[in-house]
């Protein structure tokens, strides 16, 4: 069932599944690298997926067989060291909205990173909720041989993903890990074939988008706060979540699925 939208775009939208989108990086010549162009394009994109109440799980990936995203656009960057700070600022902070929107979206992110995934790349492909890489994949922290450090999230997602003395390291050195190396160093759950890539990733998806929601959505916001707060807050915040989801038609189908020993049909209601 698959419709593709924004064909003109950076960014193509596609609906593979039922309740899975699939969005596609799709500057491929380019090898995925990011202008602003596809960093504005991309957070509305992703934004409007997570509005709409079909969408349940989203694949993130690149196009072509070379890369998920190379990192900067050298030929086309949306700052350079000669502009005023507030400029500067608001230049990476395109970059660092891509992030922003991964991580604060309720709507679970599976990352299908099918090659190169660099500096900025790399940090996209971290801020996805689960990431399942190909043999051809490359992820690195490569900020540090351009003399920059990780400016788009990299510094703050790798301790929380593999700890901070493994994150020092990927981080000082610029060292890129490929392939299964990335499932070793717990920066994914599988790594497949090229060609089976995005059926396992879709797989995946539809595994999530059969499950309430509501419960869902909430589940990855207490998560993503977890590191953030003391124990006491992470209660109340427990509390909070669970007592919306205690009054979804979705906890009442699944406790009546329970009981008449059937499948559940959630609605995300």
């Amino acid at each position: 069932m698959s419709d593709r939208e924004s064909v003109d775009e950076p960014v193509c939208v596609e609906h593979p599944r039922e309740h899975v989108a699939r969005v596609t990086l799709d500057r491929p010549d380019a090898l995925n690298a990011y202008n602003e162009s596809l960093l504005r394009t991309l957070v509305d994109r992703l934004e409007g997926l997570d509005s709409d109440q079909d969408v349940r799980a989203i694949v993130l990936t690149g196009a072509g067989d070379r890369a998920f995203c190379s990192g900067v656009d050298l030929e086309n960057m949306p700052l350079t060291p000669e502009m005023e700070f507030a400029e500067y600022e608001e230049g990476l902070g395109l970059f660092q909205n891509v992030v922003r929107t991964l991580r604060t979206i309720e709507t679970p992110v599976v990352g299908a990173v099918n090659g190169y995934a660099l500096g900025a790349g790399c940090d996209t492909a971290l801020a996805c909720d689960i990431r399942i890489v190909s043999e051809e994949a490359t992820i690195g922290e490569t900020f540090i041989d351009v003399g920059f450090v990780p400016g788009d999230g990299g510094a703050y997602l790798l301790p929380r993903l593999i700890g901070e003395s493994r994150a020092k390291e990927l981080i000082f050195t610029g060292r890129k890990l490929e392939g299964e190396e990335i499932v070793e160093w717990d920066l994914a759950r599988e790594c497949v074939p090229q060609g089976e890539l995005l059926e396992a990733a879709e797989d995946f998806a539809a595994d999530l988008a059969s499950q309430p929601p509501v419960a869902l959505g909430l589940s990855k916001t207490l998560v993503g706060e977890s590191l953030d707060v003391d124990l006491e807050t992470a209660f109340d915040q427990a509390t909070r979540a669970q007592r919306i989801c205690s009054q979804t038609d979705d906890h009442a189908e699944a406790v009546a699925a329970f009981n008449e020993k059937r499948d559940p049909e959630f609605t995300g209601e």
